[in-house]
């Protein structure tokens, strides 16, 4: 597998993929006002968190199995069985709960959770089989037209007078494409499932299901313990700081998933010289834009919810400050997680978990009840923060881990020169709403880049690498003479 070809069409794929999805919340959050989306960020909250239990880790081991060249038939016809028990059992939970789902979500949805829950499980299920075959690159343009598929429905459903059905079935348009298109990709055969690849998945998804409970739980409990004790209004406030906080993990989420089969195969090829070579690197990539990212925000944070979103949404700017904040230790955790897996120490990443899942739990309820909106972001960044910790230093433990320290700090300064001079720029052209907003942010890329450039090992580190891995794959492939 290229590393940096794959890489990079993911990071493509997924800027696509938040560009139409960034689109479609801005319009959606406008069209529907913070309650009624609100309600739909519920909806997906319990869908993220029933998938926990709908999945246990199944997906995670097929790719990791997959890209071992474990009996890969046989692999995946055992993945899609075991896959259809847990799906049941999930889909039974909510049915039992449908009253108080209903009641929690303020209408019908139980139903719909049903078939969004089936329907999704199937998709990544296939969507990670294909990353396991190493054709990473390939899934990229599937997630994407997964997203267009649901911004696009959904904007038509909004328009038909819908409301948050009309999002809920985009969901589920979008969810049946990428699962069609996924299985259509797959290279594998389904074969016949075995007991013995069972328990083949069941040792490392033991395991991988604590490490991706993580991923949802930072992402879905803050909101579903807001849904309890707050209005449907806050719920839709602090999901959109929390969406416009996503768009600084493109990087970091790119290289985790690129990283991931790439590590496990050097690991079972025993080449970790290869694998210590590439995590810094990484870690130094990844922190270079998500530095920058919060101090843009907490420079213009206000600014970015009352202009993009509207005025309701700006009660979130303290939130979206400290949950960028979050993002910047999350993109070194998404790395450093990923390169765990990827050495088969996901027994260490699930020991993280245990320990940031009850400290994100404790404080969640403690601090929403006393603080409110911006005690949930507190929580989850000191629950992020505690876990990027602890999964460095089990990676020290079974590598020799390099942690860019230089590259780093010049990111910090390059960032803070970026803060004051988009500062100086907000406070002294007469500008204002859209024009100023997008203005500042010119401003603040083109001067980043401009300080940054001017620092050797930032050029030749990240910089001229990145620009190089454009450029080869944007210039197409000479064909080699026959």
């Amino acid at each position: 597998m290229d590393l940096s070809r794959s890489a990079l069409k993911v990071f493509l794929a997924k800027g696509g993929n938040a560009i139409v999805f960034f689109a479609g919340i801005t319009v959606f959050a406008r069209e529907l006002g913070a309650s009624q989306i609100g309600i739909f960020f519920l909806f997906q909250t319990v869908l993220g968190l029933t998938s926990i239990v709908a999945d246990v880790g199944v997906r995670g081991a097929l790719e990791k199995r997959l890209s071992e060249g474990q009996q890969p038939n046989t692999m995946l016809a055992t993945a899609i069985g075991l896959k259809l028990v847990t799906v049941s059992g999930a889909a039974t939970l909510i049915l039992v709960a449908r009253p108080y789902l209903n009641q929690y979500l303020g209408g019908e949805f139980a139903a719909y959770l049903v078939i969004a829950l089936v329907i999704q499980e199937f998709a990544d299920l296939f969507i990670q089989a294909v990353r396991g075959e190493l054709r990473v690159g390939q899934t990229a343009i599937i997630e994407f037209a997964r997203e267009v598929v649901w911004v696009v429905s959904g904007l038509l459903l909004v328009s038909a007078g819908y409301g948050v059905v009309g999002l809920v079935y985009g969901l589920i348009l979008g969810s049946t494409t990428a699962a069609c298109w996924a299985f259509l990709k797959l290279e594998t055969n389904v074969g016949w499932p075995a007991e013995v690849s069972a328990w083949s998945l069941y040792d490392y998804a033991k395991y991988y299901f604590l490490s991706s409970v993580s991923g949802q739980v930072y992402q879905w409990m803050d909101v579903a313990i807001i849904g309890l004790f707050l209005t449907y209004a806050d719920v839709g406030a602090y999901e959109v700081a929390w969406e416009v906080t996503l768009l600084v993990l493109l990087v970091s989420k790119t290289l985790s998933i690129t990283l991931f089969p790439q590590m496990s195969q050097w690991s079972a090829e025993a080449a970790v010289s290869r694998i210590e070579a590439v995590v810094p690197h990484a870690l130094g990539v990844a922190l270079f834009l998500s530095i920058p990212a919060f101090v843009g925000v907490f420079v213009l944070n206000y600014e970015v919810l009352r202009v993009v979103f509207g005025s309701e949404y700006t009660i979130a700017a303290g939130v979206l400050v400290v949950l960028m904040a979050e993002k910047v230790f999350q993109s070194a955790n998404d790395v450093l997680g990923s390169t765990l897996r990827g050495i088969d120490r996901v027994d260490l990443v699930a020991r993280a978990v245990v320990v940031t899942i009850a400290i994100n739990l404790v404080l969640n309820v403690v601090l929403v009840l006393t603080v409110g909106l911006l005690g949930a972001a507190i929580a989850t960044t000191t629950a992020a923060i505690v876990q990027t910790l602890l999964n460095g230093r089990y990676l020290s433990q079974n590598i020799t881990l390099r942690v860019p320290y230089r590259l780093i700090a010049w990111s910090i300064v390059s960032a803070t020169g970026m803060g004051l001079i988009v500062s100086w720029t907000r406070a002294t052209l007469p500008l204002e709403g859209f024009a100023l907003l997008t203005t500042c942010i010119g401003v603040g890329v083109a001067s980043y880049l401009l300080i940054s450039g001017i620092v050797p090992s930032l050029r030749q580190q990240v910089i001229v690498p990145g620009a190089r891995m454009l450029v080869s794959f944007v210039r197409p492939v000479e064909s080699s003479p026959k």
